[in-house]
């Protein structure tokens, strides 16, 4: 069937960014501050996306070290005194994650951001919204982009729907932050979905096509976190160091009563399961905690509308199942839901870049001439990883992220930052966490600035100003 529909036409602005979560905002934020007209177009009524209605806090800012030891005195404990030493991310996420902190609305280390910060929900927002505004940035919620229109390799304009029907935006330079590379893909960028043939052969998955879990963080309350921790060093075999966090119960326990983040794992028992970690961070009010484990999440296709819908289903009854079994420890017995989020969708569509980021570059923390952003966080994509990536040698260790693997294929006035960029499977397990989407943001709507007074192609950026320009902002590259 075929209909005729009436687009009207909207403003003309230098940058539109589509997708106001994790790294849409910040391509905004760093856009409109050099200068550029920029629309934020937003599906929800939230900016943020996972970092804040998601719940999933900010992580990671830190290099990684395996051992707990080093990891504690020689990252975390370095926070408090030399933190440029061991941060990987800093730029517009650390100068918001430092507003949280200083106002006692996010859980940092030693004042600083370090593996996670977890933060209120509602301040995470408004502090992302006072950023926008300062800007300037003109933000369009409860709307989506449906179709693309492009003409000699640009986009020309984007038609969104909301409440006043389709209208039309046109611009300069566009930003796909959706998380699903849903502009670059209706304005025909090879995309693929899942995994590939390459995923396959580096052990980053089984088959080809095949995705990860989506997921839920969902946040309680009335957490006595005394007798939590009383029970653990009575009950230590319940005790499960948090992979990623890694924290032992001592650091964790001393971390909380110091007011600052602590990150870990608790063993639970279930009739079906029996025992398995339910994965626990703390919160700025010292009653809550965010919550994750294996009941809260669900393998779909989340580019199909009716799996997507049954995944949410699964993940709100989910957390309920999840905290009838918690509650038999000590510290959670009055718990109570507070929020749980929409799903979570992890991956879906990834662009065919101008370079794929790979395992070997990932793990290697190879570095590039165009490199935009750090990261430090190990690959997690939820599946048995090769031996030599699982057991490697990770003390100190970060990696570096090129410009490239944001530059899709076909059109030239297209960038993409977050989630969707152009990666293997392995090495988007290590890039998809929220500071690294953050840093990535920051780059493309930097990126779209320069490239704007310099009247060039994404492609024909000169790195070196972008770089600059990303560095005398603090951003670590």
């Amino acid at each position: 069937m075929q209909y005729t529909i009436d687009v009207k036409q909207g403003k003309k602005y230098d940058i539109i960014v589509c997708g106001g979560g994790t790294a849409g905002v910040f391509a905004a934020i760093a856009a409109a501050r050099q200068g550029a007209s920029v629309l934020l177009i937003e599906r929800t009524f939230s900016v943020g996306g996972m970092l804040t209605v998601g719940n999933a806090g900010i992580t990671k800012f830190t290099e990684h070290c395996k051992d707990v030891d080093k990891y504690k005195s020689e990252v975390l404990d370095s926070l408090a005194v030399n933190p440029q030493k061991v941060q990987v991310v800093g730029g517009l996420a650390k100068e918001y994650v430092k507003r949280m902190i200083h106002n006692n609305t996010a859980v940092g280390t030693s004042g600083e951001a370090g593996s996670y910060v977890f933060t209120d929900r509602y301040q995470a927002q408004l502090t992302l919204i006072e950023m926008l505004e300062e800007a300037g940035v003109e933000i369009l919620y409860d709307t989506r982009v449906c179709m693309v229109n492009t003409s000699d390799g640009k986009v020309t304009s984007v038609v969104t729907n909301n409440k006043d029907g389709f209208t039309g935006f046109t611009a300069d330079r566009y930003v796909d932050a959706t998380g699903d590379a849903d502009v670059a893909y209706l304005a025909g960028v090879p995309c693929r979905k899942g995994a590939t043939a390459l995923d396959v052969a580096e052990g980053g998955a089984s088959k080809v096509g095949e995705m990860v879990q989506m997921g839920a963080m969902y946040r309680v309350r009335n957490v006595d976190f005394d007798r939590l921790f009383e029970y653990l060093n009575d009950n230590t075999d319940r005790f499960f160091q948090h992979k990623f966090g890694v924290m032992s119960l001592e650091d964790a326990q001393h971390s909380y009563h110091k007011g600052q983040m602590c990150v870990f794992s608790v063993l639970v028992n279930s009739p079906d399961a029996g025992l398995y970690p339910v994965q626990v961070y703390n919160q700025p009010q010292k009653d809550e905690a965010i919550l994750l484990d294996r009941y809260c999440g669900a393998v779909k296709d989340g580019l199909n509308a009716f799996e997507l819908s049954d995944a949410q289903n699964i993940l709100q009854k989910g957390a309920s199942v999840s905290l009838s079994y918690l509650k038999s420890i000590p510290g959670f017995e009055n718990a109570k839901i507070l929020h749980v989020p929409d799903v979570g969708v992890r991956e879906t569509r990834h662009i065919d870049g101008e370079y794929i980021l790979t395992s070997i570059d990932v793990v290697s923390g190879r570095d590039f001439e165009d490199s935009i952003a750090c990261g430090g966080h190990p690959v997690d994509i939820g599946r048995t990883l090769p031996p030599e990536i699982e057991h490697m040698d990770m003390n100190h260790w970060r990696f570096h992220i090129p410009y490239r693997i944001m530059l899709p294929q076909n059109i030239d006035n297209l960038i993409v930052a977050g989630r969707s960029v152009s990666t293997t499977c392995i090495a988007w397990g290590a890039i998809r966490p929220t500071a690294q989407c953050m840093a990535m943001g920051e780059a493309a709507g930097a990126a779209a600035a320069v490239s704007i007074k310099d009247n060039a192609n994404f492609r024909d950026v000169d790195i070196r100003k972008l770089q600059k320009t990303l560095t005398d902002n603090g951003a670590i590259i």
